[in-house]
């Protein structure tokens, strides 16, 4: 992986299927890729300790490879939140989040889990 997108916007919302707590992100740089719904449990949290971001690096169905970034003061403070500290539902999705009814179509991650790395104090 070489280069991580930083979402645009981001919220905690209920997914409403199954009320879970989930973490919605705006990444319009990848509205090319986000052409259809899919579910992915291929993933991977790093700590990148040069720039004090969390990275959520996942593989989808046909070896496609993505990185998100999550720096301290930026998309890092939903991290910060209490809901993160418990297992909670990614959704990415290209569209902007404050004109969308609609967040497909999206990546669905269900039941991530945040291992904090113990340098990164947050």
């Amino acid at each position: 992986m070489t280069e991580a997108a930083i979402p645009e916007d981001g919220g905690w919302t209920e997914l409403r299927a199954d009320g879970t707590d989930t973490l919605v992100l705006s990444i319009p740089e990848w509205a090319g890729d986000v052409k259809q719904s899919e579910e992915a449990d291929e993933y991977v949290w790093m700590y990148d300790r040069g720039n004090d971001a969390y990275l959520f690096c996942f593989r989808l169905k046909g070896k496609r490879e993505y990185a998100v970034a999550f720096p301290r003061e930026h998309a890092g403070i939903l991290l910060k939140d209490k809901r993160a500290y418990a297992p909670f539902h990614l959704l990415i999705t290209s569209q902007p989040l404050s004109d969308s009814d609609s967040l497909d179509p999206c990546f669905l991650f269900r039941n991530i889990k945040l291992k904090r790395h113990p340098q990164a104090g947050w």
